[in-house]
């Protein structure tokens, strides 16, 4: 299994790794993990979030879609979008991440160094590319607004302003972080990383 979201209140979403489909799971008060639901694609799923309560955001390898939409019916539909490289992608190559509050997909092109910003209700959006962002992993959503974007080269984690400014650099003593997600409430940042060496999870304080 790759990616897991928060689905619902009480059931959680995983891409599942080569088996191109979907598990939709509910986790207990002491932690029995049941399975509710799979859904089968015919492409395979790497990231996934919620766009709405029946509808995931996922992006995709070696398939031409780099991006789609998927809901709990199986139905399977395209994002706008006016930015994102009309290409396939290889495994762990792109990562996707939505925010329903400002309908924006973060799209993250590891190989060319860029993370998009796209508005999925007008397809227009923000293109950023920098030498503060290398190998870009995925995304989450950060306070007021803002998006942290893994930096897996600079070892740092990058928070970016709805525009797509780059606000700040996070020196979170970490090689080659990688995932990266906040709680419900807003106050606690998680981030993981990917070497070959010395892997480790980080749970950090956010500020408002």
């Amino acid at each position: 299994m790759f990616k897991r979201i928060i689905a619902h209140e009480y059931s959680s979403a995983f891409t599942r790794f080569h088996r191109c489909s979907i598990a939709l799971m509910s986790v207990s008060d002491d932690s029995s993990i049941t399975l509710l639901m799979t859904l089968s694609t015919s492409f395979c799923c790497y990231s996934i979030s919620s766009m709405d309560a029946d509808t995931f955001i996922v992006s995709t390898y070696f398939h031409e879609r780099p991006v789609c939409t998927i809901d709990l019916q199986g139905n399977v539909g395209d994002i706008q979008h006016k930015l994102l490289p009309d290409k396939s992608y290889g495994l762990f190559d792109s990562a996707c991440y939505y925010i329903s509050s400002t309908n924006t997909l973060v799209f993250s092109d590891r190989d060319q160094n860029t993370v998009y910003m796209c508005d999925v209700t007008s397809g227009e959006g923000h293109v950023i590319k920098s030498d503060k962002i290398v190998r870009p992993g995925h995304a989450c959503a950060g306070p007021a607004g803002t998006v942290f974007v893994c930096s897996e080269g600079t070892d740092t984690l990058v928070q970016l302003s709805q525009d797509g400014e780059i606000l700040m650099t996070h020196d979170i003593g970490m090689a080659c972080p990688y995932a990266v997600s906040l709680n419900r409430d807003g106050t606690r940042l998680i981030v993981s990383n990917w070497t070959n060496k010395q892997n480790m999870i980080k749970l950090f304080h956010v500020s408002r």
